[in-house]
């Protein structure tokens, strides 16, 4: 017997090579890999958007309260950004003067839509020595929303006239001499005595522009201090001097009827034509309006149009921060490059760099989305508002409202 074979009735014991790990397999590999790959790029994807971190990092949120430019802070693409930065926000909308009154208490920022009411806020904070620290953060300029048939009688009445660089024919943006309109409500002159039945429309109301409620709106309280300096030629020598001439232009302001709560919704409803035929906004209101309906494939509104006054003011929406992570907020703001551009996309001058006047970034933005682009000319008289106190003291004259508490 050889020593290398078996004894009789011993087992043969074959040795097999380990099978090979199961993620190894074709079959494996085959399902998971292109699984795989899907998974990295979307883990990719949010490391480069910034938000994969979001569950693992606290949250900041930030309590405020202001005027209609809360819209901005509401809107889907800027809550988004600031999510992004783990920063969430909580808004109560007020108008702008009663932001100003709001109690304080629990609250980060106010964001009223124009300077004066952010002074007044700056102004309590002062008092109570407690931190307050302002920030520009675009322009939006007072406008007169109408429709073409009021346009074009002001226009033949020689009160107004089509702004450069338009189609003739369907002009959306008018330049409007104020004054002269200001002196059709004086004389009590009705839309029909200016010859709107020409334009194939009947309407017996005074030539006034509909406005907010002045005690609530900065639209309104801006309007008031436009009508003021045209009235008087510059602004008031005193308190005293401020209330008397607000009591002059009372009517310019108050006979139009009850102020509404917020008549830019009304303007852009089918029935606004008949409920507020001139309507004190804001520029970028109409634009935003304007490049919705571009975008969603309706065109341009050509029956909706704007009346620029010929005294302008630059009005300012001002977020007024009132703990440090506001203060990261108010320069966020005015400084992110997604932000600002989506501050175009609704409507808003932009402030340019140095964040000393509105930059020229606007035109060239609605060039693109096919939207005309309203006048950028200095050749406007600059009107001045009446300081602080003097115009808190014109608005509770014209509206009989509350004072702002020290």
């Amino acid at each position: 017997m050889s020593a290398s074979a078996p004894a009789p009735g011993e087992p043969l014991l074959a040795v097999r090579p380990r099978p090979a790990p199961f993620y190894r397999s074709r079959r494996f590999l085959w399902r998971f890999v292109p699984v795989a790959a899907l998974a990295l790029a979307g883990v990719v994807a949010l490391l480069l958007s910034g938000t994969v971190a979001l569950p693992f990092q606290p949250m900041v949120t930030l309590v405020g309260v202001g005027g209609s430019k809360l819209e901005y802070l509401d809107d889907p693409q800027v809550r988004a950004q600031l999510l992004r930065r783990h920063v969430t926000v909580q808004t109560t909308r007020l108008g702008s003067r009663e932001a100003a009154r709001a109690d304080f208490e629990g609250v980060d920022f106010v964001f009223p839509s124009g300077q004066p009411t952010a002074e007044l806020v700056q102004q309590r904070r002062q008092q109570a020595q407690e931190y307050a620290s302002a920030h520009r953060v675009f322009v939006s300029p007072i406008v007169l929303a109408t429709y073409r048939e009021y346009a074009e009688t002001l226009r033949a009445a020689g009160l107004a006239r089509p702004q450069p660089g338009q189609d003739p024919g369907r002009p959306i943006y008018y330049d409007l001499s104020l004054g002269p309109f200001l002196d059709q409500g004086r004389a009590g002159r009705t839309w029909d005595d200016l010859g709107i039945g020409r334009q194939g429309v009947s309407n017996g109301n005074t030539v006034l522009a509909q406005t907010s409620n002045v005690c609530a709106a900065n639209s309104a309280a801006t309007y008031l201090g436009l009508v003021a300096f045209m009235t008087r030629g510059g602004v008031p020598d005193s308190e005293e001097d401020g209330v008397e001439l607000a009591r002059q232009i009372r009517p310019l302001l108050r006979e139009q009827g009850l102020p509404t709560r917020a008549p830019d919704v009304l303007y852009f409803i089918p029935e606004g034509r008949g409920l507020v035929p001139v309507i004190v906004i804001y520029e970028h209101q109409y634009l935003a309006y304007q490049l919705g309906r571009v975008d969603a494939g309706a065109g341009l509104d050509e029956d909706r149009v704007l009346l620029y006054p010929d005294a302008t003011f630059q009005n300012e929406p001002t977020l007024v921060a009132l703990t440090a992570e506001a203060q990261w907020l108010g320069d966020y703001l005015t400084t992110d490059p997604e932000l600002r551009r989506r501050a175009l996309e609704l409507g808003y001058r932009v402030l340019d760099p140095s964040l000393d006047d509105s930059s020229a970034e606007l035109p060239g933005f609605l060039a693109e989305r096919g939207v005309p682009a309203p006048s950028m000319s200095d050749q406007y008289t600059r009107a001045l508002l009446p300081d602080v106190p003097t115009l808190e003291a014109m608005i509770t004259a014209v509206g009989d409202c509350p004072p702002i508490p020290g």
